[in-house]
């Protein structure tokens, strides 16, 4: 075992630490890298929003109580109960922050986020039918009128 251990070292040290062997840092990168490649291409065919798919979950009622539960179990700790708005805005007035809150536009904007505003990106979260549910879910919420918890003063522009 003793002269096995020089002989290995022997030829390991030249080759990985002076030599052309790839390195825990390089491996490491490259995996990295692949990954990242993997993450980008899953959003990018997530981002593919289908008009006539979310138009089958605006009209299913059990979708959009779906997306309600899709909603309880991620949003809800920042939009409050009812998307009143908390830490992040009121999703039930005609106030949008940083889009104009078309279908499209809140899905693609839940999907990457937004950090510099504190919206962390659900892309890698939530599968693509979670996506869609929420959405129909937040669309189909417009103009509640809240009681208890009191809704949170409009932020942003008004779209209609």
């Amino acid at each position: 075992t003793f002269w096995g251990g020089i002989i290995f070292a022997a030829i390991y040290i030249p080759y990985y630490i002076f030599g052309a062997g790839n390195s825990l840092q390089h491996e490491y990168f490259a995996d990295a890298e692949q990954t990242r490649k993997i993450r980008q291409n899953y959003i990018k065919r997530l981002k593919n929003f289908d008009d006539n798919k979310f138009q089958q979950y605006r009209s299913d009622s059990n979708l959009r109580l779906f997306g309600k539960s899709v909603f309880e179990d991620n949003c809800m700790a920042c939009h409050n109960k009812n998307a009143a708005g908390d830490i992040g805005p009121n999703l039930t007035d005609n106030h949008w922050l940083l889009i104009e809150g078309r279908n499209k536009e809140l899905f693609q904007f839940i999907i990457s986020g937004n950090p510099d505003a504190g919206m962390p990106a659900w892309g890698e979260t939530l599968s693509k039918d979670s996506l869609y549910a929420v959405v129909s879910y937040i669309k189909s919420i417009k103009g509640f009128k809240h009681i208890d918890p009191p809704a949170k003063e409009p932020q942003g522009d008004k779209y209609p």
